[in-house]
């Protein structure tokens, strides 16, 4: 049996959950190098040192690949986000600490990941597919910061909006994002999320203040 001949048959062994996860892989590493763009099946299908014929019996289109990347992409702040919200005997504002903390670990910092990112906000507007993937994404991800939003609200018994607080915590951390891929040596991501929480307790506390003088 030659070389070429037996990774051949090794390649064919792997299950098909493995194939695809190698594809995801090879599209991030494509879409770092070339943009979004740039790239094609053939270029992914290079990339991972497949055949065209794998990947499109693994992904009908360029678009879904693309969708499931950005899951895949997406899952590895969810499982961040999880394992800090898996600590005991938190208080629901060290519960949205801990949420928006793990927003900024390293992993979700890696420059890469962040480039990615940026590359699939622009492809979600005017690619359905990628769209409606990063929708869902962003719906399960408002949800959680809302429920963590609301129970610190509710622990404080504040009468603000949730949802104008879960957009504004939204887009601070998105601007933490842009601010940290384009000037990373700049200032630590975690202090400046420090800075915004912080500002919010004051936020709340005033408010909390206002309504006991007000009642008194």
């Amino acid at each position: 049996m030659s070389g070429k001949e037996s990774v051949s048959r090794s390649f064919s062994k792997k299950p098909p959950v493995e194939r695809r996860q190698e594809l995801i892989d090879a599209t991030f590493r494509c879409l770092c190098k070339y943009g979004a763009s740039d790239i094609s099946v053939r270029i992914i299908a290079r990339e991972a040192q497949l055949s065209l014929g794998m990947v499109r019996h693994h992904f009908r289109s360029k678009d879904e690949l693309l969708a499931e990347t950005l899951k895949f992409l997406s899952s590895k702040v969810k499982e961040q986000t999880q394992k800090a919200l898996s600590m005991k005997d938190l208080t629901p504002s060290e519960r949205l600490h801990a949420f928006i903390s793990a927003c900024l670990h390293p992993e979700a910092l890696d420059a890469n990941y962040v480039k990615a990112r940026f590359l699939f906000w622009s492809l979600a507007q005017t690619n359905p597919t990628v769209r409606k993937a990063h929708d869902e994404i962003y719906r399960r991800f408002e949800g959680e910061l809302r429920t963590l939003v609301s129970d610190v609200m509710d622990n404080q018994r504040q009468a603000l909006d949730p949802d104008i607080v879960t957009i504004a915590l939204m887009a601070l951390l998105k601007g933490i994002w842009v601010e940290w891929s384009l000037a990373p040596n700049r200032a630590d991501p975690l202090k400046l999320a420090e800075l915004i929480l912080t500002g919010l307790q004051g936020t709340l506390s005033e408010k909390l203040d206002r309504a006991v003088q007000k009642n008194s």
